[in-house]
């Protein structure tokens, strides 16, 4: 899912033809305001485009698979949310970067690669009950930066590990109601798609096993089922490998 580009969608499209796990559940339609995107132009920086939109560097790098915040290509489209329409955004001036780097903006590494020393106090459990759908990696053309678990509609989605919900809002593309956290003071995130309901809030502090959201099917899936994600920075990660 990596910038929450088109080959996810891919992915998406080819779930709804899967067979219904359950009745579904009954979910509010999608908020008005979703987010616009971005057409980065020369010269402009994540960190411009963030006080531009009074968005959150770290949430529009999560959003959008950014793991070098220096160095955005331009013509590149990042999803900004919560905003109602694209701005301008200046190429010099502005804040410059800081110069101690949170966890999150450190040097990047190769895509799906694990890290080679993990948080030894972190500890991820499964976020939800159900059947494993799909694997990370790319099959059949779809390429996965998670894994996909079937679950009843409604049933509890919880939280991972403990840390702080930096997102909780309808998200880009087909992904419906989204919610990341934050572990680690960045070192890690993980993220939960397709949610029937978010039980908690941006900024909220949650411990491991907290239940933050319904099982559901927003976002352009034809079944019930949690997309999870977990990301080392904001390099997506084999899920598989962490879980016990």
């Amino acid at each position: 899912m990596r910038g929450w580009r088109s080959a996810p969608l891919a992915l998406i499209l080819a779930l709804g033809g899967c067979a219904w796990f359950g009745p579904a559940a009954e979910e509010a339609a999608p908020p008005k305001k979703q987010g616009v995107y971005h057409t980065v132009l020369p010269g402009q920086t994540l960190w411009r485009i963030s006080r531009t939109y009074g968005v959150d560097v770290e949430e529009i790098a999560v959003l959008n698979g950014i793991n070098n915040p220096d160095r955005l290509l331009a013509g590149a489209r990042l999803f900004i949310p919560r905003a109602a329409r694209a701005l301008p955004v200046p190429a010099r001036g502005g804040p410059a970067p800081p110069k101690e780097r949170p966890q999150w903006a450190q040097a990047e590494e190769p895509h799906g690669k694990s890290p080679a020393r993990r948080n030894a106090a972190l500890r991820f459990a499964w976020p939800a009950e159900g059947k494993l759908l799909h694997r990370f990696g790319s099959k059949e053309g779809a390429k996965y930066d998670g894994i996909v678990i079937a679950a009843q509609p409604a049933s509890p989605v919880r939280a991972a590990a403990p840390g702080q919900v930096i997102f909780s809002d309808w998200g880009p593309g087909g992904y419906g109601r989204t919610i990341i956290i934050r572990h680690a003071a960045g070192e890690y995130h993980s993220v939960y798609a397709h949610n029937a309901e978010n039980l908690v809030k941006k900024g909220d502090v949650v411990e491991g096993g907290r239940l933050i959201a319904r099982v559901g099917r927003t976002g352009n899936v034809g079944q019930a089922q949690l997309h999870f994600e977990i990301r080392h920075r904001t390099v997506p990660q084999d899920p598989l490998s962490y879980l016990p």
